[in-house]
């Protein structure tokens, strides 16, 4: 992709996962458990170098922010904090197309 998809609107799936929907139509599940393995901040890099797992436990989101169209804040329970620019959110859409199985899609 040659330009960062830009955000459209943020949603709870559930309890357990964010749904982004992108301004160009697309629609991304991210599972907290996901999003909180994949916090690009330096005490969760660290620990994933150590082979740690930030995620342990049950990770909540307590909120979450849109800052524009270009990224998202996400403060969780346990009082950490995540900046996730928007094109890391999209790299993490595990959804049919996203990964390279078009032609089996969980939604039509």
């Amino acid at each position: 992709m040659s330009h960062s998809p830009a955000l459209g609107s943020l949603r709870a799936v559930g309890r357990y996962a964010l749904g982004v929907a992108w301004a160009d139509g697309h629609d991304s599940i991210l599972p907290y458990r996901s999003l909180r393995a994949h916090c690009p901040c330096d005490a969760c890099a660290q620990s994933r170098e150590r082979g740690g797992d930030p995620a342990s436990g049950e990770p909540t989101v307590e909120s979450w922010e849109a800052l524009g169209e270009a990224s998202v804040f996400l403060r969780w329970r346990d009082g950490h904090e995540s900046f996730f620019p928007a094109s890391d959110l999209r790299r993490l859409c595990r959804c049919a197309l996203c990964t390279g199985e078009p032609e089996r899609p969980i939604t039509g």
